[in-house]
């Protein structure tokens, strides 16, 4: 008895479920060129502008650093043969010092350049972030895919467009 229950209930699941799988929507995706976006937001020139000006300096900053070292070992090679063993070793390990200083300091400031970076970027990219979701919600998307990432898809999907009205961008 108990084993006719058992195949008429894996039975009816064998005959319902296809029809219950492909009742289901598949939801609607779109795809968006937020890089092109990006590019014409005013804020996102403004910003650049910004990281522009503090990446000068920096720059300046550590390519002086990078001189001194390279005069520094151009020195100590035309001075290496004139030298003790001991007095070589002991500029050797000095430049190594030096090189490792200057190397530290690169590492240093890109963390620093890369926080400056995401403060002045950051708030750019939740503002495109928003409009896409934005016009994700309104439009019934269930995903939203960036155009990079996709290998192709129908130009009918493509909701740059919408996304650029919702941000004011012409």
């Amino acid at each position: 008895m108990s084993r006719r229950i058992i195949m008429a209930v894996a039975l009816s699941l064998v005959l319902v479920a296809p029809r219950s799988f492909a009742a289901q929507e598949t939801g609607k995706v779109g795809v968006v060129d937020s890089g092109k976006i990006f590019q014409q937001l005013p804020e996102a020139k403004q910003a650049e502008t910004s990281l522009q000006a503090a990446a000068g300096p920096l720059q300046k900053e550590i390519a002086m650093k990078n001189q001194e070292l390279q005069r520094a070992i151009a020195e100590y090679q035309k001075q290496a043969p004139k030298l003790t063993p001991a007095a070589r070793n002991a500029k050797e390990k000095e430049l190594n010092v030096k090189s490792q200083s200057v190397q530290k300091f690169q590492q240093e400031q890109s963390a620093v350049f890369e926080k400056k970076r995401q403060d002045i970027i950051g708030p750019v990219q939740q503002k495109l972030t928003a409009a896409i979701k934005s016009i994700a919600q309104k439009e019934g998307f269930t995903l939203i895919l960036d155009k990079n990432a996709a290998a192709y898809f129908a130009p009918e999907y493509d909701i740059t467009f919408k996304v650029m009205n919702e941000l004011n961008i012409k």
